[in-house]
């Protein structure tokens, strides 16, 4: 769990059911693209089959190793088949956990991409949740879980991943290796608190280029330039991810002139 950064409450909680060994039948971790969740996923799926009598997950015994080299036949993962999680692949699921665990007390599914499961799907889901088997744990992995029926939310417990505080950004990147640097400090600025944004933006050769293209696209709108409005209009709705970099850097400026207004 000390891999996970800047959930300290989340990862408490986590820790204590554990410890009082009051574990949910049904999670649902909740987060941007980029925020840790199939990590912390991956720790508390391995913790919660933990053989050592320490502190969990000991990465030493035998299901410990087995969940970090991907071959604990009691962790399962399924996500999207294309755009998203069909009504086929949750009877199989279904069929799949009907029986006990393989080698541990319990079988952990972890969801991902749970949000993009179709009505048909959660409907079929829903009901193993309904009528949950006492070895099966629900990992559910979602960007904005509000998708979710209501009925499903209610059988689990809702974490959200919280942004990241700059120091801990830096803390976290000086730890693994990374001197702190103008393209750092750049990134971590542009990330929103998601780790895995600022390392997007480490690796992306071209982000500056866009920054000059966004402060000149705001410019011509500020002036009241409607030809740019469009524009705008139209980039937001034909790329996804292009319109997505836009809003995070029109939200992270207004966001920099509210404080600054604040500060006055």
């Amino acid at each position: 769990f000390d891999d996970i950064v800047g959930q300290r409450v989340l990862v408490q909680s986590l820790k204590n059911a554990l410890k009082m060994n009051m574990i949910a039948n049904a999670y649902i971790f909740n987060g941007p693209k980029g925020s840790g969740k199939r990590t912390l996923a991956d720790i508390f799926a391995r913790a919660i089959n933990c053989r050592g009598s320490g502190q969990k997950p000991c990465n030493l015994c035998l299901s410990c190793k087995k969940s970090m080299a991907g071959v604990n036949p009691d962790i399962i993962h399924i996500g999207p088949s294309g755009n998203s999680i069909k009504i086929e692949q949750i009877r199989k699921l279904i069929s799949d956990i009907a029986v006990k665990p393989f080698e541990n007390t319990y079988r952990v599914v972890i969801v991902n991409n749970a949000d993009t499961m179709t009505i048909e799907s959660q409907d079929a889901f829903l009901k193993t949740l309904e009528e949950p088997e006492g070895n099966n744990i629900f990992l559910l992995l979602t960007e904005n879980y509000n998708t979710l029926h209501s009925t499903i939310v209610s059988r689990c417990q809702v974490y959200n991943m919280a942004a990241v505080s700059r120091d801990d950004m830096i803390e976290y990147f000086k730890k693994h290796g990374f001197k702190l640097s103008e393209e750092l400090e750049l990134a971590i600025d542009n990330s929103s608190g998601i780790i895995g944004r600022a390392l997007e933006i480490l690796k992306d050769e071209n982000f500056k280029q866009r920054q000059k293209e966004y402060e000149s696209i705001l410019n011509k709108i500020l002036a009241g330039n409607r030809v740019e409005v469009f524009l705008l209009s139209d980039k937001l709705l034909n790329n996804k991810e292009e319109g997505a970099s836009l809003l995070n850097f029109l939200l992270s400026f207004f966001r920099d002139i509210l404080i600054l207004k604040d500060l006055k």
